[in-house]
């Protein structure tokens, strides 16, 4: 009888970024046109809009993952990224709102921001990211946080950065969210694999880490379809 070898955790971790790199998620039409300034600033409006609904609810599905995980040394590394979502106690600094500071040098005003409606594929999305990590097996739920969210933004927000440096009338200052996370993401990408290597050992578990990350990359395709659709339709 023929049998194969389970992947080590860390090899299987590191050949699942491979995978995604070649997902539709990470080559997107609406990264392209965004990263060739094909976009309005009316159009890049209505990316911000949509991208906030997402982004200021981040943390939440972070302590959705945090709350389940079972074993203390692993759980600790998504502490950590939670502290750091929050600005390290410093409320001027947590993520959402560094976002909101992008919001208003696009001349978006609280008022409005507060109206926002989802387009359908946004709202899908999030819908779909708050299930994985408060409805799923918590290895799904790594998978979607870790593999199929935090490895792939220094690639995705590269191609929102570059896109809006093309906008004149936006500064440096200005888009420091997508800065801030070009970096910080690797290592909070970085700290959910140092988690997920306590449980990637045999192929059940990598299966539930795996389909995590595909379920939410699938998601996120279908948001790039409505973001393609609405801003450069």
């Amino acid at each position: 009888m023929i049998t194969t070898l389970v992947q080590g955790p860390r090899e299987y971790l590191e050949s699942l970024e491979e995978e995604i790199r070649l997902h539709p998620a990470l080559n997107h039409p609406f990264l392209r046109n965004f990263r060739n300034g094909k976009l309005t600033l009316d159009r890049m409006r209505i990316f911000a809009r949509q991208y906030y609904l997402y982004s200021r609810w981040f943390s939440m599905y972070v302590s959705a993952v945090i709350a389940k995980m079972p074993d203390e040394k692993p759980r600790a590394y998504l502490i950590k990224n939670l502290y750091q979502e929050y600005g390290e106690g410093d409320l001027q600094q947590t993520h959402p709102a560094i976002f909101r500071r992008f919001l208003r040098a696009l001349r978006l005003d609280s008022p409005e921001i507060e109206r926002i409606e989802p387009l359908p594929e946004t709202r899908l999305f999030i819908h779909e990211y708050l299930f994985v990590c408060r409805e799923g097996h918590f290895l799904e739920a790594l998978g979607a946080l870790g593999p199929g969210t935090e490895s792939i933004v220094p690639y995705i927000y590269h191609s929102f950065y570059e896109g809006l440096r093309k906008e004149p009338s936006l500064h440096e200052e200005d888009i420091e969210f997508f800065t801030l996370h070009m970096q910080m993401d690797v290592e909070h990408s970085a700290n959910i694999k140092e988690a997920l290597l306590e449980y990637a050992v045999n192929r059940e578990n990598q299966a539930l880490i795996r389909q995590g990350a595909m379920e939410i990359l699938g998601a996120r395709t279908v948001f790039w379809n409505g973001l393609e659709r609405a801003c450069c339709g």
